[in-house]
């Protein structure tokens, strides 16, 4: 498991690498309607890559992202996750995204990847992206993406 969670290390350290350091075409973008009570979230999208809100909700936002047309990587943007890794726990690891806290959960079967990644944000709300059974180009992008986060 650890040669597994090192493996997703250097792709998100690589894929968090802004300005198209990692060799990846992409925009900046904001995350749209994220209203008063949210930080200005700045992503980076690979080029190919589509978001959408899936649903908006008073204390809470949804998005998906998707390339050709499959959703690859999912983002809840709240104040109550339903991922909570528990401190401590072997197979959570504690890392940071964009000058923020995260811990993460890896599972590997094969050459495909299911990741949930929980970011504590400055205000009291959480960033939860996920994703399932990805591999390939699907897995580059997904990693990109959450590696780019930057809260403003």
């Amino acid at each position: 498991m650890h040669r597994a969670f090192a493996a997703i290390c250097i792709l998100t350290l690589l894929a968090g690498c802004a300005g198209g350091e990692d060799g990846m075409p992409g925009r900046h973008t904001l995350l749209p309607d994220t209203g008063r009570d949210f930080p200005s979230v700045w992503l980076s999208i690979p080029e190919g890559v589509s978001m959408r809100e899936r649903s908006v909700g008073r204390d809470a936002r949804l998005y998906d992202f998707s390339l050709s047309g499959r959703t690859i990587l999912g983002l809840y943007l709240g104040a109550n996750p339903t991922f909570a890794p528990a401190d401590g726990a072997r197979e959570v690891e504690s890392e940071t995204v964009g000058g923020l806290p995260a811990k993460t959960v890896v599972a590997r079967s094969g050459d495909r990847w299911s990741r949930d990644m929980l970011v504590t944000s400055r205000r009291p709300i959480f960033y939860h992206f996920y994703y399932r059974d990805l591999g390939g180009s699907d897995l580059i992008a997904a990693d990109h993406i959450i590696g780019s986060l930057q809260e403003r």
